[in-house]
């Protein structure tokens, strides 16, 4: 191996690049110039996500510049550069020469990629992020960079003098990189067929390194990159080989570039034919691009004449390039789910023109028309059908496409049912009227309609519907007797129930007039819950400084609340299905259960031991800043959700007065499955999702796992937890833990001045607010000279206040400021300090060398 020529030439050029000081200057430029984008211009810190975004986002741009500067000596034919009849007067083959000098830049830029390590360290450092995606992003990196320069020095093979080179290889990697960036689909307005716009996507290796970056290594991705690097390298041979012959002229440059595009224009060909190769790797931590198992067993319990159709605008020339990658993902997936269904699925793809009758289908199937800001529109959504029964999907949103397979499961998995589940609500906040015309902030109720057979029950009525398979009760305080007695025979016969109770619930003030209380008696579900074996403790409100969220506060600054908790994967009992895959959800001003001894009950969620409680009247009055001033961790987790394991007694020892004693269940005749949770607002949309208006119609981002919690737990109680791992994959945000953390013990520390500072503030700009009323008119303006003095002297008195907690305020963020500076000089100074540490390593070896 050590004596082929290409492993020579190899060295040569290794030895021309490590030694040059202008290879120095590349590497800290490349260096430089990538963390400058990340961290200056791309503003790091206040994107709050772990992972490689930024560095994929500015790394085509410096390579754009970078690498035509590092290639275009590479074929020097000026008269002060003999490059190129050195080159020709060695013995060796041009195509084995072209292959050393490649692999020589290679080296040199990934030395550089090496040099920019300390990024994805601080990106671990202050968070969490996907070790695998992260581990893509820098093999699509490598990739992206070889392709680039094997370009390059294709570019740099037509001409003779170095400035011709680096402009020619600059215009050929900008035009590779327009095309990845949908460029030429907009230019062309749809003259060009959807296939024709494909392919020429395809040709651009920014698509591919995006591709990579996800964690998701598909086959083709992986052909894209030795093809294109292999064509690039056998057109440069080409071009050399040509100027041995006669020197470049504007013939000979022309027919070198037709000739690398017609070898080029085949590339596209080869990826589609490897795209009907099932072989891809999925590096991320939660197998997002994998079908999931229980998504085969939904296709296994197919009827045999199932089929879906796909409504996607693929010939719309507007669609954005990251819909088409989208789009593109869901019909891979499809096919995938084809041809593992056994024969039971067909998938069919409908192009929706404009004014088609195709068109008239999708909107007849209520298949949902996405505008764009040019003023047109496209359609990606589907319908399944099977045995006369049909489905639909309206639109497949790229915001959940962490959600991919739950949605196609939760469409398909319908059709296979012999009946609807039905789900029973029974709350003050919901009405019938609601699923009709939706309940503004609950949108959780649309998206259990796409499940459940939904029936709102009148939370004055005396008795439940008999064909409930599940019931969910939400802030039910006040119920009839008969209604308590009837619930608690429905979980006799084995019923599923979900109870949500709040001592202070957010999303509906009036709510909180009425508490429930466990007592003696059987008054509300509280009480029943305690004869079950949990108690309800709804006079505190929980908070946990360890799992405190960031808020605003009254001062519109950041602050931790400890009574909004935000929960990670730590704090889910991981041995029960509902709650096993879970990452985080966030309560807001939580109560807590008791499990009594001897009690079925299972905590599913529970604090940390930095928990403690403070009476709900508080939080009637007091600012988030009040209240966070009196939190005391009394060292004692707290459980928030609870479920039961095992059979249970009734409530009732024997029949109330007017019903039937034959008919009474005085045991469970199974175990039923019950889940309750302390806390109503998760549920809301502002805590679990964010709104997105699509064609005058709502889409719904997930923000965390909440709507993933409740749809677990009614789906395990409808005894059919199928859906259940599937929805639960998939970690939908990677903040920045370190930041948080950092937040906390900020407050902790500055907590009590910063409350008593703020309070005596309040105090008397309230007395302030006060004068007027009390001298008898309606503004200050109307007071009297000496009075209107008064209060400018008061106002004056509050200036040093106003400081000190200005003061305290910036102290809190000290901390979060210089650990933003440090990171920011750490990670510009890295890359040069590591390149200056290569060149002085080269040097030392260079001398030792020397003297021996």
């Amino acid at each position: 191996m050590f004596k082929h020529p290409v492993w020579a030439v190899f060295r040569h050029e290794w030895r021309q690049h490590i030694y040059s000081p202008l290879t120095a200057i590349f590497l800290f430029a490349f260096t430089v110039i990538l963390a400058a984008g990340i961290f200056l211009v791309g503003d790091f810190f206040a994107s709050d996500e772990a992972s490689l975004r930024l560095f994929t986002i500015f790394l085509p741009w410096v390579c754009l510049v970078l690498v035509p500067a590092l290639s275009m000596r590479s074929w020097g034919d000026e008269a002060t550069d003999s490059t190129l009849e050195f080159a020709f007067s060695l013995p060796i083959p041009i195509g084995q020469l072209v292959i050393g000098k490649f692999l020589a830049g290679s080296a040199i830029l990934l030395i550089g990629l090496a040099c920019t390590l300390p990024f994805p360290l601080t990106v671990a450092y202050l968070g969490e992020p996907d070790v695998g995606a992260l581990a893509a992003g820098y093999l699509a990196a490598g990739l992206f960079l070889m392709v680039c320069l094997a370009i390059c020095l294709f570019a740099s093979a037509l001409v003779r003098d170095q400035i011709s080179a680096f402009v020619l290889g600059l215009a050929l990697l900008l035009t590779l990189m327009l095309i990845g960036w949908d460029v030429a689909a907009k230019f062309s307005k749809g003259a060009l067929p959807p296939m024709a716009e494909a392919a020429l996507v395809s040709l651009s290796p920014k698509h591919w390194f995006d591709s990579i970056a996800t964690g998701h290594i598909e086959f083709p991705a992986l052909v894209y990159f030795g093809v294109a690097t292999a064509i690039s390298l056998m057109a440069a041979t080409w071009a050399v080989e040509t100027r041995r012959i006669v020197k470049p002229a504007t013939t000979t440059l022309a027919k070198c570039l037709a000739g690398f595009l017609v070898i080029g224009a085949g590339l596209p060909t080869i990826l589609t034919i490897t795209r009907s190769v099932p072989l891809s790797l999925d590096l991320t931590e939660q197998q997002e691009y994998t079908v999931h198992e229980n998504l085969l067993q939904v296709l296994r319990t197919l009827p045999h004449d199932t089929e879906v159709n796909l409504f996607w605008s693929e010939s719309e020339p507007s669609v954005p390039l990251a819909i088409k990658a989208h789009a593109r993902r869901v019909i891979d997936r499809l096919k995938v789910m084809e041809r593992r269904s056994q024969g039971r699925l067909a998938v069919k793809i409908t192009d929706p023109r404009p004014d088609s009758d195709e068109e008239l289908n999708a909107l007849g199937q209520q298949v949902r028309r996405i505008p764009m800001t040019s003023g047109d529109y496209f359609y990606l959504g589907a319908t399944a059908s099977a045995q006369g029964r049909t489905g639909r999907l309206a639109y497949f949103d790229q915001r959940r496409q962490q959600l991919l397979d739950y949605d196609l499961a939760v469409l398909l998995s319908e059709l296979g049912r012999k009946k609807t589940r039905k789900l029973g609500i029974l709350s003050p906040l919901v009405a019938p009227s609601h699923l009709e015309k939706g309940r503004p902030g609950l949108s959780v109720l649309e998206d259990l309609k796409r499940t459940f057979d939904v029936a709102v029950i009148p939370h004055f009525s005396e008795t439940l519907p008999a064909d409930l398979d599940v019931l969910l009760i939400i802030d039910a305080t006040i119920l009839k007797k008969q209604m308590l007695y009837s619930i608690d025979q429905y979980a006799m016969k084995g019923g599923g129930l979900v109870v949500l109770m709040d001592p202070h619930l957010q999303s509906n003030q009036s709510s909180n007039a009425v508490n429930p209380e466990p007592s003696n008696e059987l008054n509300d579900l509280s009480d029943l819950l305690q004869r079950y074996g949990l108690l309800y403790l709804g006079n505190e409100v929980v908070g946990d400084q360890k799992h405190a969220a960031t808020v605003m506060d009254e001062a519109q600054q950041q602050s931790s609340y400890p009574f909004w908790l935000r929960l990670p994967r730590s704090q889910f009992s991981a041995s029960h299905p509902v709650s096993a895959d879970l990452n985080e959800v966030l309560f807001a001003e939580s109560g807590a259960f008791k499990i009594l001894p001897n009690s079925s009950f299972v905590s599913l969620l529970e604090t940390s031991d930095a928990s403690g409680g403070l009476k709900r009247s508080l939080f009637k009055k007091q600012t988030p800043s009040q209240l966070t001033s009196q939190m005391k961790p009394d060292g004692n987790a707290r459980t928030l959700v609870a479920a039961s394991t095992a059979s249970l007694r009734s409530a009732y020892p024997s029949a109330p007065e007017g019903v039937n004693a034959k008919e009474h269940l005085d045991s469970s005749l199974r175990a039923p499955p019950i889940f309750v949770a302390a806390d109503i607002d998760w549920i809301f949309d502002p805590f679990a999702v964010q709104q997105v208006q699509t064609s005058g119609a709502p889409i719904s981002r997930p923000l965390n796992d909440n709507w993933t919690f409740i749809s677990n737990m009614l789906e395990y109680a409808a005894g059919d937890p199928a859906l259940i791992a599937i929805r639960s994959r998939g970690r939908l945000d990677r903040p920045f833990t370190r930041i948080a953390a950092l937040f906390r013990q900020a407050q902790t520390q500055y907590r009590e001045k910063e409350t008593d500072l703020a309070g005596r503030i309040a105090n008397v700009e309230a007395q302030i607010a006060k004068i007027p009323e009390a001298a008898g008119v309606s503004s200050p303006e109307q007071l009297p000279a000496a009075l209107k003095a008064k209060i400018a002297e008061i106002r004056q008195g509050l200036l040093p206040l106003r400081q000190d907690l200005r003061s305290i305020r910036l102290a809190m963020r000290e901390g979060i400021e210089a650990l933003r500076f440090r990171v920011i000089v750490t990670n510009l100074l890295a890359g040069p300090l590591l390149v200056l540490l290569f060149v002085l390593l080269v040097r030392g070896l260079r001398y030792r060398w020397r003297v021996r």
